[in-house]
């Protein structure tokens, strides 16, 4: 009898002690599921708040300054000088509406001219006029009727623009008011001591001139022929 007791007892200590092997086993199992190591911690972290990359070489190309080159008009007719230089004479094969005019013919020669005519029944509505450009005229736009707009590349000696006009560097002499400028207003120059022979040629839409001198100052300033859109339009002082 003891002896089957102490066997019922030895059995039962044995079944306590798996019980308690299998429990703790278990414990250890939910805890790691719960509780991530330092490692997958640092992951998940990692996976919620990334770090921002740093910009790679082609980012850094399109975020910093860049050089873009312009494109001049092709096809126009240049007439060589013979000493390195050259005149525009022409809009050759061009039918371009923008006419940016390049500093050098295709024949390598610098662009210091425009001829008279030489965009003469084009359907030019604007033209940049290169650093190189020294000679010029009014002529040079004539039976432009369309030319709304000439702008002077930055870095040229011999020529400004002011208010749509074009005008010598000092801004003493107006050359040339585009003969399809909208604007119905022109504001002169303050410098403005002579008008060229044909500046207001065809300038139609023109009804007033604006001029920040006396009318003393005005009676000095030197007009030349074939002006009479600028005598047509009224004219307002405003010097204070």
């Amino acid at each position: 009898m003891k002896t089957w007791k102490m066997a019922g007892c030895l059995l039962l200590l044995c079944v306590i002690i798996c019980g308690c092997v299998v429990m703790g086993k278990s414990t250890e199992v939910s805890a790691a599921q719960t509780q991530p190591s330092d490692g997958g911690e640092q992951e998940e972290q990692t996976e919620q708040t990334p770090e921002a990359s740093a910009p790679t070489e082609k980012e850094e190309a399109q975020e910093g300054s860049t050089t873009v080159s312009k494109s001049y008009s092709e096809g126009l007719y240049f007439r060589s000088n013979g000493d390195g230089t050259c005149a525009l004479a022409g809009m050759g094969s061009c039918t371009a509406a923008c006419v940016l005019i390049p500093p050098q013919s295709p024949a390598g020669d610098t662009v210091t001219e425009i001829l008279p005519n030489a965009l003469a029944g084009s359907i030019v509505g604007a033209v940049e006029i290169p650093t190189t450009v020294k000679v010029l005229s009014a002529a040079s736009f004539s039976h432009c009727d369309r030319l709304a707009y000439v702008r002077v590349a930055a870095g040229n000696e011999a020529f400004i623009e002011s208010d749509g006009a074009l005008y010598t560097a000092d801004g003493s002499m107006l050359v040339y008011c585009p003969a399809g400028r909208s604007a119905r207003s022109l504001t002169l120059h303050a410098n403005v001591r002579r008008i060229a022979a044909g500046a207001f040629a065809s300038c139609i839409a023109l009804d007033t001139i604006y001029f920040t001198g006396t009318t003393a100052e005005w009676h000095n300033i030197i007009v030349g022929d074939e002006n009479n859109a600028l005598y047509a339009a009224r004219l307002c002082f405003t010097a204070a």
